[in-house]
C-alpha cells in the first residue's frame, strides 16, 4: 500500500508538470538556502512567505534562508539603452556571484531570472542565447562551489493585456520559461512559475502586477507556493489578512530583511554605484535573536 501511494504521488506530480525529486522538506531543512533574482526577489515578499510557511509547518526543523536578490539584475549581461533613464545599465549576477558563493556557502539555491534578460524587446536569437548562456553559467558556478541542489524558478508573467497583433513581452517570457523546463541536468530542477502565474492570471480580471512586472502580495504568495511545491510542500489556503496578522509572519519578515540588508553589503555589488564588501559584524548574532523569537512562537502554537 505504501509503495502504491508513493507511485501515485509521483505520477500526480508528473501529470502536473512538477518535479518529483524532493517530496519532503529535508531538501531545505538544515540547509543554507539562497534566493537569487532581480527586484522581485530583492523586494522579498515571496521569500518571506516561503520562510514563514516553512517555519510554521515544520516547527521541529531548522531553516536558514537568505534573500539575496538585486534590483534590475540579469543573467545575460544585457541591458536596455535607457535603463533607469540612461543612468546605469542593468547589473549582472556574475559580478557578485563568486563572492556570494564563497561567503554564504549555500547548499540550496533558488534562482528567478528572465524578466530583465529579454530587455523588454521582441524575441531575438542573440538575446535568447545570452540568457541560456547565463543560466548555464549560474548552474556551473553553483555546482563548482558545492551547491547540492539548484531550483530555477521560471520568470513571472509580463502582466499586460495587448490587442491582437500588438507585441506583448510576455510572449518572450513564455519562450524563456519553456526552455528552462526542458533542462535535464542532475541536481537542477525547475519550478514553473510562469505557467502557474499565467493560469492564475487568466482566471481573474485583476492584474498581479500594476506596472506589468512587479507583483503585489497575491503574486508573491503565488511565487512562494510555486517554490515550495517544487519541494513537495503544500501551502494551505489562507487570506493575506490572516497571514499578515500572524506574529510569526512579522518575525519571519524581519529576519529576511535583516539578513538581506547585511549580507548584501557583506558580499558587495555593483548597480548604480559600487558597494564594496563590508564586514558582517554581528549580523548573525542579531539573526539568532530573531530566530529565537520565531522558535518560541512556532513551538508555542
Amino acid at each position: 500500500m505504501k509503495l502504491k501511494l508513493l507511485v501515485t504521488r509521483a505520477a500526480l506530480l508528473l501529470f502536473l508538470g512538477l518535479p518529483s525529486f524532493a517530496q519532503n522538506v529535508d531538501t531545505v531543512a538544515g540547509k543554507k538556502t539562497v534566493f537569487l533574482g532581480d527586484s522581485i526577489t530583492q523586494a522579498g515578499g515571496y521569500v518571506t512567505f516561503a520562510s514563514y510557511y516553512l517555519e510554521k509547518l515544520y516547527p521541529q526543523k531548522d531553516f536558514a534562508i537568505y534573500g539575496l536578490g538585486l534590483s534590475s539584475e540579469t543573467l545575460s549581461g544585457l541591458s536596455e539603452t535607457n535603463h533607469a533613464g540612461g543612468a546605469f545599465p542593468c547589473p549582472c549576477l556574475f559580478e557578485r556571484l563568486g563572492r556570494l558563493l564563497e561567503k554564504v556557502k549555500p547548499d540550496l539555491v533558488f534562482a528567478c531570472y528572465g524578466i530583465n534578460d529579454g530587455i523588454y524587446q521582441p524575441l531575438d536569437d542573440a538575446r535568447f542565447a545570452a540568457f541560456k548562456s547565463g543560466v548555464t553559467n549560474l548552474i556551473g558556478q553553483c555546482k563548482a562551489a558545492g551547491v547540492k541542489e539548484i531550483i530555477l524558478i521560471t520568470p513571472p508573467i509580463f502582466d499586460a493585456t495587448t490587442k491582437p497583433g500588438e507585441f506583448n513581452y510576455d510572449s518572450v517570457m513564455t519562450e524563456y520559461a519553456a526552455w528552462e523546463t526542458t533542462l535535464k541536468i542532475p541536481g537542477v530542477h525547475v519550478a514553473d512559475l510562469h505557467t502557474a502565474m499565467r493560469k492564475a492570471r487568466d482566471a481573474r480580471t485583476e492584474v498581479f502586477s500594476k506596472d506589468h512586472v512587479h507583483p503585489g502580495d497575491e503574486g508573491h504568495l503565488l511565487m512562494a507556493k510555486t517554490a515550495l511545491t517544487a519541494l513537495g510542500i503544500q501551502i494551505p489556503d489562507e487570506s493575506l489578512a490572516t497571514i499578515h496578522a500572524d506574529e510569526l509572519f512579522k518575525q519571519a519578515d524581519l529576519l529576511r530583511r535583516h539578513r538581506s540588508t547585511h549580507w548584501m553589503q557583506h558580499i558587495g555589488y555593483t548597480r548604480e554605484k559600487i558597494v564594496p564588501p563590508k564586514p558582517l559584524g554581528d549580523t548573525e548574532i542579531e539573526a539568532a535573536k530573531i530566530q529565537e523569537k520565531i522558535d518560541a512562537l512556532r513551538h508555542h502554537t
